[in-house]
């Protein structure tokens, strides 16, 4: 009886180890391969195992949502605004970025490539919203349009709409309800406990800008916490000592303990 009680015990302890585990989410794909492309993002779930994959998106000038953290494509090589280039002129530049030592080349993926590849490895995508033409506080007549994208792909469900921009996710919380959302944010997060509440927002907050009671805060409220960009196991060990649901990195394996 003993050793059957211990046993359980055990089985228990480890099971409560593995709930605490929080979510790894591949940061514009990972660490290999330049950051937002396909083979970013092929490579965060072949490689590193995460369970979720983060993109940037934008729009295009003919209206099309591609994936570009930057509202120019100068830092990974390539000359183009994003929002004053067409898709074709986009596809034509080859990227270049070196990570780690590592040098790499790239083209631009749209948000339905993007897409693709989360049904296709069976993964959840989180769409961050940069400000963009029609995606923006002032205007979000652009985004029924990629919510249509997402509803398409059968991931309306599934996907995570991630954005700082506040009157922006008001928007989504009132006219898409079932898609769920978190807030891009950082210390920030102080003094809007009420507004996530109201709005049922998640926050995703920086490394360093929260503590384990900014969790238990949230989490009595019934609103996941996200912590990014976590890459060294020290920062990973710190946070997951917090009990956040999430963490967004670029590089860490799984498992990670």
């Amino acid at each position: 009886m003993k050793k059957t009680i211990l046993l359980i015990t055990m089985v228990l302890a480890t099971v409560a180890a593995v709930a605490q585990k929080p979510l790894l989410v591949g940061h514009r794909g990972c660490a290999i391969g330049v950051e937002n492309t396909s083979a970013a993002y092929r490579l965060g779930v072949d490689y590193y195992h995460y369970v979720g994959l983060e993109c940037d998106v934008r729009v295009t000038k003919d209206g099309h949502f591609v994936i570009s953290h930057d509202e120019t494509t100068n830092r990974v090589g390539g000359n183009l605004t994003v929002a004053d280039a067409t898709l074709a002129e986009l596809r034509a530049e080859t990227y270049h970025q070196t990570r780690r030592g590592a040098e790499y080349t790239g083209h631009i993926c749209t948000v339905a490539e993007y897409l693709d590849i989360c049904v296709e490895k069976g993964v959840f995508p989180i769409v961050e919203l940069k400000w963009s033409t029609g995606i923006n506080n002032n205007d979000m007549s652009n985004f029924p349009g990629l919510a249509a994208l997402i509803e398409s792909k059968g991931l309306t469900h599934r996907a995570i709409i991630l954005t700082s921009m506040k009157q922006s996710l008001e928007y989504i919380r009132t006219h898409y309800p079932t898609l769920r959302c978190q807030w891009l944010c950082n210390a920030n997060w102080q003094g809007n406990e009420s507004w996530c509440q109201q709005w049922q927002l998640g926050p995703s907050i920086s490394a360093g800008n929260f503590n384990a009671e900014t969790v238990r805060t949230f989490n009595a409220m019934g609103l996941p916490v996200v912590c990014w960009t976590v890459d060294s196991e020290e920062t990973y060990r710190d946070v997951k000592a917090m009990g956040v649901d999430m963490v967004t990195t670029n590089s860490l394996l799984v498992p990670c303990e």
